[in-house]
């Protein structure tokens, strides 16, 4: 009985200990695992929801600027070109009638082409192009926000080069269609041309690629928006597995007391260990097996999602805002800043009392022990908050 009466009693305090665990830990709405994870995920969405609106916040400052001072300059000059390509096809089709007809005049006419007006239409695109940088250096200048979110086209890929090459390439059809004559070489003429159209084409997708970006930018931002998980983590507690664990310890609290009372003998205590004390291991096991197979796997799996969630939205925006960054001036640091003012780089501490998270603060952040990466905080904290 010396050794006995120890060792049950360390077996109901074990017990016992387990049941404090799985009250705190998993049953009590106030402290419990499900409490905090919900709390952990519901701040992490309210992070990323408010990152979505600081988004569209700058999608309307570049929409702005791009609407007041740079849309007229873009359109006007893919205008332009599009003026030259009608012209130069057209003349490009009447030279191919010549071939048919060599009595047809080829210059001038009903039947042929206006040389006085295919030099105006050249004319007014080569000094479009050549004032192009600098009307938008003065629209920089004169826009509210003093060169910054202003977009250049010519700052991206081979568009400058593209740029110059349709320069040169209008100025020497611009030249040898002033001169042209009927004798001169028509292949040249229809080379010059091949070369004005591809440069032209490039050019005008230069000049529309930076609003393709911002309507694409939109449009992932509304899909991001749309498909935010908004739904609370819930978790239906073992109330079986728990009530037959709880019904174990109290049959083993019930023999322990019978046998320290002298009313249960050692060998009744053994036989009725032997029957029934396996019923308080597998009870526990059972209990232990329901809560991982439950909550520890419903967690795994909410995080894994919102870890994919996180990653998809966050690599989105970095994408898509740095390729606007690339149209910006080599001083405009404002995207940059804008990337890296996510509250996503900044180390949580943890608080069991708020989900709050703050975005676009300059705020000092705390990190938590254990915790070198946003979804290893997962394990090392269970609710976001800022320092304030």
């Amino acid at each position: 009985m010396m050794t006995t009466v120890p060792q049950l009693k360390a077996a109901i305090e074990a017990h016992k200990q387990m049941q404090f665990l799985v009250n705190t830990e998993i049953i009590d709405v106030r402290t419990s695992w499900a409490t905090a994870m919900s709390k952990l995920f519901t701040s992490l969405g309210k992070m990323v929801h408010g990152h979505i609106a600081d988004s569209f916040t700058l999608l309307d400052i570049l929409n702005d600027v791009y609407s007041a001072h740079v849309d007229y300059v873009f359109t006007g000059l893919s205008s332009t070109l599009d003026h030259v390509d009608s012209e130069s096809a057209n003349v490009h089709v009447i030279l191919k009638i010549r071939h048919r007809s060599s009595s047809w005049s080829v210059i001038s006419g009903k039947r042929g082409f206006d040389v006085e007006a295919l030099r105006a239409t050249y004319d007014d695109a080569l000094y479009k192009m050549r004032e192009f940088e600098e009307i938008l250096n003065y629209e920089a200048l004169k826009s509210s926000r003093q060169w910054h979110y202003f977009p250049n086209p010519l700052r991206v890929g081979d568009c400058y080069s593209t740029f110059h090459a349709l320069l040169h390439a209008i100025e020497l059809q611009f030249y040898y269609v002033i001169q042209y004559t009927y004798g001169n070489s028509v292949e040249k003429l229809y080379r010059l041309m091949d070369t004005l159209r591809i440069g032209t084409v490039s050019m005008k997708k230069c000049l529309v690629s930076y609003q393709q970006k911002l309507i694409m930018f939109e449009s992932e931002l509304d899909s991001q928006l749309a498909a935010l998980s908004e739904s609370e983590f819930s978790y239906d507690n073992p109330k079986s597995s728990m009530l037959n664990f709880m019904l174990a310890g109290h049959w083993l609290q019930s023999i322990t007391r019978q046998y320290v009372a002298g009313s249960m003998s050692k060998s009744e205590l053994a036989e009725a260990l032997h029957r029934n004390g396996s019923e308080v291991v597998d009870a526990a096991e059972r209990l232990y097996s329901d809560i991982e197979l439950s909550l520890f796997t419903k967690v795994s799996n909410e995080v894994d999602k919102q870890e994919t969630e996180m990653v998809s939205f966050y690599s989105s925006v970095l994408r898509r805002v740095s390729e606007l960054e690339r149209y910006m001036y080599e001083n405009d640091t404002s995207l940059e800043q804008f990337m890296r003012s996510f509250s996503i780089w900044r180390m949580p501490i943890v608080n069991y009392q708020t989900s709050q998270v703050r975005r676009l603060t300059h705020k000092q952040y705390v990190g938590c022990h254990g915790a070198d990466t946003p979804f290893s905080y997962v394990t090392a904290c269970l609710v976001v908050q800022d320092v304030s």
